[in-house]
Protein backbone atom coordinates (compact mmCIF):
# COMPACT_ATOMS: atom_id res chain seq x y z
CA UNK A 1 0.00 0.00 0.00
CA UNK A 2 2.85 2.42 0.72
CA UNK A 3 4.52 1.72 -2.86
CA UNK A 4 1.37 2.29 -4.51
CA UNK A 5 1.19 5.59 -2.43
CA UNK A 6 4.68 6.87 -3.38
CA UNK A 7 4.00 5.75 -6.60
CA UNK A 8 0.59 7.87 -6.27
CA UNK A 9 2.43 10.64 -5.35
CA UNK A 10 5.08 10.44 -8.06
CA UNK A 11 2.58 10.97 -10.48
CA UNK A 12 0.91 13.75 -8.78
CA UNK A 13 4.14 15.55 -9.06
CA UNK A 14 4.65 15.00 -12.47
CA UNK A 15 0.93 16.68 -13.44
CA UNK A 16 1.74 19.60 -11.39
CA UNK A 17 4.79 20.39 -12.68
CA UNK A 18 3.56 19.62 -16.01
CA UNK A 19 0.37 21.98 -15.53
CA UNK A 20 2.88 24.78 -14.04
CA UNK A 21 4.96 24.61 -17.30
CA UNK A 22 1.72 24.64 -19.61
CA UNK A 23 0.70 27.26 -17.34
CA UNK A 24 4.28 29.43 -17.72
CA UNK A 25 3.94 28.57 -21.64
CA UNK A 26 0.39 30.34 -21.97
CA UNK A 27 1.68 33.29 -20.16
CA UNK A 28 4.77 33.83 -22.04
CA UNK A 29 3.78 32.66 -25.17
CA UNK A 30 -0.10 33.51 -25.37
CA UNK A 31 -2.61 31.70 -28.55
CA UNK A 32 -3.08 35.44 -30.29
CA UNK A 33 0.63 35.86 -30.02
CA UNK A 34 1.45 32.56 -31.39
CA UNK A 35 -1.12 32.93 -34.18
CA UNK A 36 -0.52 36.61 -34.68
CA UNK A 37 -0.07 37.15 -38.40
CA UNK A 38 4.13 37.90 -39.78
CA UNK A 39 5.32 41.11 -40.30
CA UNK A 40 8.12 42.70 -41.48
CA UNK A 41 9.50 46.61 -40.23
CA UNK A 42 10.11 48.85 -43.04
CA UNK A 43 8.89 52.84 -44.33
CA UNK A 44 6.63 52.86 -47.41
CA UNK A 45 9.18 55.63 -48.70
CA UNK A 46 13.22 55.10 -47.86
CA UNK A 47 14.16 57.89 -45.68
CA UNK A 48 17.28 58.80 -47.70
CA UNK A 49 15.08 60.46 -49.91
CA UNK A 50 13.48 62.18 -47.32
CA UNK A 51 14.87 65.39 -48.41
CA UNK A 52 14.46 65.14 -51.80
CA UNK A 53 10.89 64.51 -52.46
CA UNK A 54 10.01 67.26 -55.43
CA UNK A 55 6.68 66.41 -56.01
CA UNK A 56 3.98 64.38 -54.47
CA UNK A 57 0.70 63.27 -56.81
CA UNK A 58 -1.94 61.94 -55.31
CA UNK A 59 -5.56 60.71 -56.75
CA UNK A 60 -8.35 59.47 -55.04
CA UNK A 61 -10.82 57.99 -57.30
CA UNK A 62 -13.82 59.08 -54.90
CA UNK A 63 -12.81 62.59 -55.79
CA UNK A 64 -12.73 65.18 -58.50
CA UNK A 65 -9.82 65.19 -60.48
CA UNK A 66 -5.90 64.73 -58.79
CA UNK A 67 -3.60 67.28 -56.95
CA UNK A 68 -0.15 68.07 -57.29
CA UNK A 69 2.13 69.16 -54.53
CA UNK A 70 5.37 70.31 -56.44
CA UNK A 71 8.75 72.00 -54.75
CA UNK A 72 9.23 75.24 -56.12
CA UNK A 73 11.92 77.83 -54.37
CA UNK A 74 10.82 78.28 -51.15
CA UNK A 75 7.23 77.22 -51.59
CA UNK A 76 5.12 74.28 -52.42
CA UNK A 77 2.75 74.53 -55.06
CA UNK A 78 -0.59 73.40 -55.17
CA UNK A 79 -1.66 72.49 -58.87
CA UNK A 80 -5.25 70.78 -59.01
CA UNK A 81 -6.31 69.16 -62.35
CA UNK A 82 -10.10 68.85 -62.06
CA UNK A 83 -10.05 66.92 -65.93
CA UNK A 84 -10.06 67.72 -68.95
CA UNK A 85 -12.93 70.66 -68.97
CA UNK A 86 -11.74 72.35 -66.34
CA UNK A 87 -8.71 74.41 -66.18
CA UNK A 88 -5.84 73.96 -63.42
CA UNK A 89 -6.50 75.59 -60.07
CA UNK A 90 -2.53 76.82 -59.13
CA UNK A 91 -2.04 78.01 -55.42
CA UNK A 92 0.76 77.76 -52.45
CA UNK A 93 0.40 74.12 -50.30
CA UNK A 94 0.57 74.42 -46.62
CA UNK A 95 4.33 73.37 -46.55
CA UNK A 96 3.81 71.91 -42.70
CA UNK A 97 1.57 69.51 -43.95
CA UNK A 98 3.40 68.58 -47.12
CA UNK A 99 6.21 68.10 -44.62
CA UNK A 100 3.91 65.96 -42.16
CA UNK A 101 2.92 63.64 -44.84
CA UNK A 102 7.27 63.28 -46.02
CA UNK A 103 8.04 62.24 -42.11
CA UNK A 104 4.98 59.96 -41.59
CA UNK A 105 5.77 58.00 -45.52
CA UNK A 106 9.60 57.65 -44.14
CA UNK A 107 8.57 56.51 -40.42
CA UNK A 108 9.59 52.82 -39.98
CA UNK A 109 6.36 50.58 -39.50
CA UNK A 110 5.18 47.49 -39.38
CA UNK A 111 3.79 45.68 -42.71
CA UNK A 112 1.67 42.74 -42.17
CA UNK A 113 1.35 40.54 -45.48
CA UNK A 114 -2.09 39.59 -46.15
CA UNK A 115 -1.94 38.63 -50.02
CA UNK A 116 0.61 37.80 -52.96
CA UNK A 117 -1.43 37.26 -55.35
CA UNK A 118 -2.93 40.06 -58.11
CA UNK A 119 -6.02 38.37 -57.77
CA UNK A 120 -7.38 39.92 -54.61
CA UNK A 121 -6.39 43.52 -55.69
CA UNK A 122 -10.20 44.56 -56.24
CA UNK A 123 -10.83 42.77 -53.35
CA UNK A 124 -8.75 44.63 -51.08
CA UNK A 125 -9.06 48.05 -53.34
CA UNK A 126 -5.34 47.93 -53.78
CA UNK A 127 -6.15 48.01 -58.12
CA UNK A 128 -4.65 51.08 -60.00
CA UNK A 129 -8.28 51.70 -60.78
CA UNK A 130 -9.94 51.23 -56.95
CA UNK A 131 -7.03 52.46 -55.06
CA UNK A 132 -5.98 55.54 -53.66
CA UNK A 133 -2.94 56.59 -54.94
CA UNK A 134 0.23 58.49 -54.05
CA UNK A 135 3.58 59.07 -55.75
CA UNK A 136 6.76 60.48 -54.46
CA UNK A 137 9.05 61.91 -57.01
CA UNK A 138 12.65 63.64 -57.23
CA UNK A 139 14.58 66.61 -58.71
CA UNK A 140 15.25 64.26 -61.54
CA UNK A 141 11.85 63.19 -62.14
CA UNK A 142 13.00 59.57 -60.53
CA UNK A 143 9.94 57.99 -59.15
CA UNK A 144 11.15 57.38 -55.74
CA UNK A 145 7.62 55.03 -54.85
CA UNK A 146 4.09 54.27 -55.70
CA UNK A 147 1.62 53.73 -53.26
CA UNK A 148 -1.79 52.25 -53.61
CA UNK A 149 -3.66 52.73 -50.36
CA UNK A 150 -6.57 50.20 -50.48
CA UNK A 151 -9.54 49.83 -48.04
CA UNK A 152 -9.25 49.44 -44.12
CA UNK A 153 -10.12 46.20 -42.74
CA UNK A 154 -12.90 46.83 -39.71
CA UNK A 155 -11.39 43.97 -37.65
CA UNK A 156 -7.50 45.78 -37.26
CA UNK A 157 -8.64 49.36 -38.23
CA UNK A 158 -5.24 48.63 -40.37
CA UNK A 159 -4.94 49.69 -43.91
CA UNK A 160 -4.06 47.59 -47.13
CA UNK A 161 -1.26 48.83 -49.18
CA UNK A 162 1.28 47.67 -51.91
CA UNK A 163 4.02 49.08 -54.42
CA UNK A 164 3.78 50.25 -57.53
CA UNK A 165 4.64 46.96 -59.34
CA UNK A 166 4.33 44.61 -56.05
CA UNK A 167 2.26 41.72 -56.55
CA UNK A 168 2.42 41.74 -52.60
CA UNK A 169 -0.66 43.60 -50.44
CA UNK A 170 -0.16 44.18 -46.48
CA UNK A 171 -1.65 45.91 -44.19
CA UNK A 172 -0.44 48.47 -42.13
CA UNK A 173 -1.74 51.19 -39.00
CA UNK A 174 -3.91 53.97 -40.33
CA UNK A 175 -2.31 56.53 -39.66
CA UNK A 176 -1.94 57.95 -43.31
CA UNK A 177 -5.74 58.14 -44.41
CA UNK A 178 -6.30 62.09 -43.45
CA UNK A 179 -3.22 62.91 -46.43
CA UNK A 180 -5.27 60.67 -48.60
CA UNK A 181 -7.27 63.54 -49.56
CA UNK A 182 -7.09 65.61 -53.17
CA UNK A 183 -8.99 68.35 -52.06
CA UNK A 184 -7.55 71.83 -53.07
CA UNK A 185 -9.35 73.83 -49.83
CA UNK A 186 -7.78 70.68 -47.55
CA UNK A 187 -3.71 71.13 -48.79
CA UNK A 188 -3.89 74.93 -49.25
CA UNK A 189 -2.21 77.61 -47.19
CA UNK A 190 -4.84 78.89 -45.33
CA UNK A 191 -3.69 82.54 -45.02
CA UNK A 192 -4.81 85.57 -46.91
CA UNK A 193 -1.29 86.80 -47.11
CA UNK A 194 0.55 83.44 -47.46
CA UNK A 195 3.66 84.03 -49.77
CA UNK A 196 3.43 87.47 -49.88
CA UNK A 197 5.96 88.18 -46.45
CA UNK A 198 9.67 86.64 -47.92
CA UNK A 199 11.42 85.17 -45.05
CA UNK A 200 13.13 86.81 -42.77
CA UNK A 201 11.27 89.85 -43.55
CA UNK A 202 8.39 92.24 -42.18
CA UNK A 203 5.49 93.72 -43.89
CA UNK A 204 6.94 97.42 -44.00
CA UNK A 205 3.73 99.52 -45.81
CA UNK A 206 -0.22 98.09 -45.93
CA UNK A 207 -2.87 100.21 -48.31
CA UNK A 208 -6.67 99.35 -48.24
CA UNK A 209 -8.26 101.23 -51.09
CA UNK A 210 -12.08 101.50 -51.07
CA UNK A 211 -14.29 103.23 -53.52
CA UNK A 212 -15.13 106.02 -51.40
CA UNK A 213 -11.73 106.15 -49.00
CA UNK A 214 -7.72 105.16 -48.98
CA UNK A 215 -5.91 104.35 -46.17
CA UNK A 216 -2.47 103.29 -45.46
CA UNK A 217 0.05 101.53 -42.39
CA UNK A 218 3.34 101.81 -42.55
CA UNK A 219 6.33 100.59 -40.11
CA UNK A 220 6.25 104.00 -38.49
CA UNK A 221 2.67 103.95 -37.26
CA UNK A 222 2.47 103.58 -33.69
CA UNK A 223 -0.13 100.47 -33.94
CA UNK A 224 1.58 98.69 -37.36
CA UNK A 225 2.56 96.10 -35.51
CA UNK A 226 -0.73 94.90 -34.31
CA UNK A 227 -2.68 95.29 -37.04
CA UNK A 228 0.42 93.77 -39.42
CA UNK A 229 0.33 90.55 -37.15
CA UNK A 230 -3.39 90.59 -36.79
CA UNK A 231 -3.83 90.86 -40.73
CA UNK A 232 -1.24 87.77 -41.03
CA UNK A 233 -3.41 85.48 -39.02
CA UNK A 234 -6.33 86.38 -41.23
CA UNK A 235 -7.57 82.99 -43.53
CA UNK A 236 -9.78 82.63 -46.89
CA UNK A 237 -12.35 80.13 -47.06
CA UNK A 238 -12.67 77.67 -50.35
CA UNK A 239 -11.14 78.23 -53.66
CA UNK A 240 -12.53 78.54 -56.71
CA UNK A 241 -11.13 78.51 -60.07
CA UNK A 242 -11.54 80.95 -62.49
CA UNK A 243 -14.17 80.08 -64.79
CA UNK A 244 -16.40 79.68 -62.03
CA UNK A 245 -15.78 82.80 -60.77
CA UNK A 246 -16.10 83.75 -64.38
CA UNK A 247 -19.27 82.25 -64.90
CA UNK A 248 -20.61 84.09 -61.48
CA UNK A 249 -19.22 87.39 -62.83
CA UNK A 250 -21.70 87.09 -65.63
CA UNK A 251 -24.85 85.88 -63.93
CA UNK A 252 -24.16 87.70 -60.18
CA UNK A 253 -22.45 91.17 -61.36
CA UNK A 254 -19.51 90.88 -58.58
CA UNK A 255 -18.62 94.29 -58.30
CA UNK A 256 -14.90 95.40 -57.36
CA UNK A 257 -15.18 96.55 -53.09
CA UNK A 258 -11.32 97.65 -52.02
CA UNK A 259 -7.46 96.79 -53.04
CA UNK A 260 -5.47 95.63 -49.90
CA UNK A 261 -0.91 96.05 -50.95
CA UNK A 262 1.47 94.50 -48.69
CA UNK A 263 4.74 95.53 -49.41
CA UNK A 264 7.38 93.54 -46.97
CA UNK A 265 11.23 94.77 -46.13
CA UNK A 266 13.08 92.85 -49.09
CA UNK A 267 10.87 94.82 -51.99
CA UNK A 268 7.93 92.04 -52.72
CA UNK A 269 4.86 93.25 -52.86
CA UNK A 270 1.69 92.26 -53.47
CA UNK A 271 -1.80 93.28 -54.63
CA UNK A 272 -5.33 91.57 -53.85
CA UNK A 273 -7.85 92.91 -54.94
CA UNK A 274 -11.49 92.19 -53.27
CA UNK A 275 -15.21 91.21 -54.89
CA UNK A 276 -18.77 91.71 -53.13
CA UNK A 277 -21.43 89.38 -54.55
CA UNK A 278 -25.03 90.13 -53.13
CA UNK A 279 -27.20 87.22 -52.95
CA UNK A 280 -30.57 87.66 -52.31
CA UNK A 281 -32.38 84.57 -50.44
CA UNK A 282 -35.69 83.92 -49.28
CA UNK A 283 -35.08 86.31 -46.11
CA UNK A 284 -32.92 88.83 -46.55
CA UNK A 285 -29.73 89.85 -48.33
CA UNK A 286 -26.48 88.60 -47.81
CA UNK A 287 -23.10 89.42 -49.08
CA UNK A 288 -19.88 87.26 -49.87
CA UNK A 289 -16.84 88.32 -51.00
CA UNK A 290 -14.00 86.97 -53.35
CA UNK A 291 -10.27 87.94 -53.98
CA UNK A 292 -7.55 87.18 -56.33
CA UNK A 293 -4.05 88.10 -55.67
CA UNK A 294 -0.73 88.83 -57.38
CA UNK A 295 2.48 88.74 -56.00
CA UNK A 296 5.58 91.12 -56.90
CA UNK A 297 8.49 89.31 -56.93
CA UNK A 298 11.57 90.91 -54.68
CA UNK A 299 15.27 91.62 -56.49
CA UNK A 300 16.53 88.88 -54.13
CA UNK A 301 13.55 86.09 -55.46
CA UNK A 302 14.79 83.43 -57.23
CA UNK A 303 13.33 82.40 -60.94
CA UNK A 304 11.51 79.70 -59.02
CA UNK A 305 10.28 81.73 -56.12
CA UNK A 306 9.24 84.15 -59.29
CA UNK A 307 7.20 81.10 -61.95
CA UNK A 308 5.11 80.48 -58.04
CA UNK A 309 3.70 83.62 -57.93
CA UNK A 310 2.82 84.31 -61.44
CA UNK A 311 1.49 80.34 -61.78
CA UNK A 312 -0.84 81.58 -59.13
CA UNK A 313 -4.38 81.80 -60.21
CA UNK A 314 -7.29 80.88 -57.81
CA UNK A 315 -9.70 82.77 -56.85
CA UNK A 316 -10.65 82.78 -52.85
CA UNK A 317 -13.81 83.23 -51.09
CA UNK A 318 -13.61 85.21 -47.58
CA UNK A 319 -16.50 85.80 -45.30
CA UNK A 320 -18.43 88.89 -44.69
CA UNK A 321 -16.86 88.74 -41.07
CA UNK A 322 -12.96 88.34 -42.24
CA UNK A 323 -13.85 91.01 -44.49
CA UNK A 324 -15.22 93.36 -41.92
CA UNK A 325 -11.70 92.65 -39.50
CA UNK A 326 -9.67 93.80 -42.38
CA UNK A 327 -11.70 97.19 -43.00
CA UNK A 328 -12.03 97.49 -39.07
CA UNK A 329 -7.83 97.66 -39.20
CA UNK A 330 -8.00 100.16 -41.07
Amino acid sequence: MAKIMKKLDKLLTKILIFSLILFLFSLFFPKNRRNAPKFIESALLNPKYKNEVAQIDIQIPSQNGSVTLKKQGDFWQLVKNAGEEKTEITTFADKKLVASLIEKACEIRKLYQISDKESDFDQLKTSENTARTVTFTGNDNKMYTKLHFGSTNPLTNRTFVRSQGSKITFETENDLSHFLNSDTNYWSEGEILSGIISKGSNPVEIRFEEKSAKSSLNEKSPDFTTKSASLLSLRHGSIKDEEDFLSAMQSQNPRPSAVLTVQDGSGRSARIEFFEIEEKGQSESEKSYFYKKSIKPSPADSQENAFAFYSENAVYEISAWTYGKIKSLF
